[in-house]
């Protein structure tokens, strides 16, 4: 049985919640990712993506310098654990409506998996298949 330890990406960069949006935007560009997670005292708060950057950011009237992570992420997570099994993880994707996944162990970000993580193994395309096809709906 497959699990999501086998497919994770891990040292992940991370952000601050007192972070501004340009400085995260750099991490993203340096990173090449559309999503930076977001931990506080080493511990997991939330996450920020490309899109919160430009809609719930940019679309403001103010200055990028002046936008704070934490003003505009999301703070409730859905994550998976290194030793659940792709198939869990995907319907969890799936139901949530989300491409990626961030795996947490005692409140500690380890990894991230992702819809195309899992789609790039033959043991996990099936499942990695039909959440795309999920939520893509």
């Amino acid at each position: 049985m497959a699990v999501l330890q086998q497919f994770m990406t891990e040292n992940i960069r991370t952000c601050s919640p007192s972070d501004d949006i340009r400085t995260v935007a750099s991490v993203m560009e340096d990173e090449n990712v559309g999503m930076v997670p977001v931990e506080s005292d080493g511990k997991l708060v939330g996450c920020v993506t490309d899109r919160d950057i430009v809609v719930k950011g940019l679309a403001r009237d103010v200055g990028s310098n002046e936008i704070r992570i934490s003003d505009i992420m999301t703070e409730k997570i859905i994550t998976g654990k290194p030793g659940m099994p792709v198939e869990d993880a995907s319907l969890l994707m799936q139901d949530h409506q989300i491409r990626r996944l961030m795996i947490v162990e005692d409140g500690k970000l380890k990894g991230i998996v992702s819809l195309g993580d899992l789609a790039a193994s033959k043991q996990a395309d099936q499942a990695a298949g039909n959440a795309l096809s999920e939520i893509s709906k």
